[in-house]
């Protein structure tokens, strides 16, 4: 009988050490988002002039909105780590857009992948502002909101699909701008 319960104990003890091994975390994955900052303009003698693995995503542009051309402002690549849990992992750049004196920022607060492969890329607190030159007065103080445009949104993206996430009025002619972006899985 002594034996029998020392057995039960110990095959008890091992269930409980087995069961109390903390959860593995999921694996960390490195995320690069290639990011086209598109204009599209109303000018009637406007063309389009963008690289050629945009051609496609224009030709859809073309027939969703009313622009007469499209052009690439500005394309850059942010590369961050996937967060697991409630951690943020955020990544942020800032620029100017050729010819144009504004300056951009964009940034995500957290990016996370599907542990299943084709990948979904999901990115939280996704944004990206535009501002002009500061306004000041007379008295050297700062007025208004010197923001043009902004889009921000929480997003799913299939891994390498392009992707046109918003469009943002710029100007007083309804020129526009519009965010493309295409996310990556680094392994």
């Amino acid at each position: 009988m002594k034996r029998a319960f020392c057995l039960l104990a110990a095959a008890g003890s091992m269930a409980w050490g087995q069961a109390a091994a903390p959860p593995s975390e999921p694996s960390v994955k490195n995320v690069e988002l290639t990011v086209y900052l598109l204009s599209g303009v109303q000018t009637a003698a406007a063309a389009d002039d963008v690289p050629q693995d945009l051609v496609s995503t224009v030709k859809q542009l073309h027939s969703l909105f009313p622009y007469k051309g499209y052009k690439l402002a500005e394309s850059f690549i942010l590369r961050g780590r996937s967060a697991s849990g409630v951690q943020n992992q955020s990544a942020r750049t800032e620029g100017v857009l050729p010819g144009s004196g504004l300056h951009y920022n964009f940034y995500y607060n957290r990016v996370r992948v599907s542990p299943e492969k084709p990948y979904m890329v999901h990115i939280d607190g996704l944004g990206i502002i535009l501002t002009g030159p500061q306004n000041y007065g007379p008295d050297g103080k700062m007025r208004g909101n010197n923001t043009v445009a902004s889009i921000s949104t929480d997003l799913d993206l299939a891994e390498n699909q392009k992707t046109v996430v918003g469009k943002s009025s710029i100007n007083s002619t309804g020129d526009a701008l519009i965010l493309v972006i295409v996310p990556k899985v680094i392994e």
